[in-house]
């Protein structure tokens, strides 16, 4: 996962957010995880001092690395002389079109602060990928694994799960990094799957995501009326929504214990009504 740091020769960047992973037990479970054949071409975010790169080119055809930090160029220079079959890309991993490399699987460290929206663009790559083991803030992890009913069930575990199924597959903790980050992490593992409910516009179902988890303790109802301007209604627009569609559906229901296929469901009465 996040490559070792065994020497003072490069300063990690806070503002990159790296962090190495100084405890190879992990980068085994997760080249393990990563179910690797000669097949197989890896996409990796996160070059590091090239410990994982180099044990996912020991077994892969294609290594692609895409790195922002240009002082990391000693290390791959070094990787790319032992391992000719790893290329690195030198940009913002949120810039580069995932879909210009092929690639079939991704393991990656991922930077806390791009967490969110790299997974969503892993997930929108059109030619889609077989398996990912990616590293996040545990509590992150949480929630893109959580359930309904749960405390760390949200907008996130719907929209993640949508798409692709979510196991955590261990904690890893702080004192597995340097230096050590505050916080606990997990490896975590992706498989991209084919939705489960049909959205008729995935647009009004990411809104209303957004609309319901701004009030995930109150009624459906009120979550509705309260966030009307994120699905772009009035507010008497959805009283009259809840009104017509109230046999349909059960507005009475805390947030927080709707199943994502019923949030599918809605989302496509809401198209409908909107239509």
């Amino acid at each position: 996962m996040c490559d070792s740091m065994n020497s003072n020769s490069h300063k990690n960047s806070k503002k990159l957010g790296q962090c190495f992973l100084k405890d190879k037990n992990f980068v085994k479970k997760a080249i393990n995880r990563a179910n690797l054949n000669n097949d197989d071409i890896v996409l990796e975010i996160g070059l590091g001092e090239g410990v994982l790169t180099k044990e996912l080119a020991k077994v892969a055809k294609k290594v692609y690395v895409i790195e922002l930090d240009k002082r990391l160029e000693i290390f791959a220079n070094e990787v790319i002389k032992e391992y000719p079959n790893v290329s690195i890309i030198w940009e913002d991993a949120l810039k580069v079109d995932l879909d210009s490399l092929d690639f079939n699987k991704i393991v990656a460290n991922l930077p806390y602060q791009i967490s969110s929206p790299i997974t969503f663009k892993f997930l929108e790559r059109k030619k889609g990928f077989d398996l990912a083991i990616l590293m996040y803030q545990y509590e992150f992890a949480k929630r893109m694994a959580g359930k309904e009913d749960t405390k760390e069930y949200g907008r996130l575990s719907v929209a993640v799960q949508y798409s692709a199924d979510v196991k955590m597959i261990c904690k890893v903790p702080p004192t597995a990094f340097s230096p050590k980050p505050k916080v606990d992490s997990a490896i975590v593992s992706l498989v991209k799957k084919n939705p489960e409910y049909d959205v008729l516009d995935e647009k009004m179902f990411k809104n209303l995501l957004k609309a319901l988890f701004q009030h995930r303790n109150k009624t459906v109802g009120k979550a509705l009326v309260n966030s009307a301007h994120e699905i772009k209604l009035s507010r008497e627009s959805v009283k009259q929504f809840v009104e017509e569609y109230s046999e349909a559906f059960d507005f009475k229901e805390r947030v927080f214990k709707l199943p994502g296929f019923k949030i599918g469901e809605l989302a496509n009465l809401l198209t409908k009504f909107n239509s």
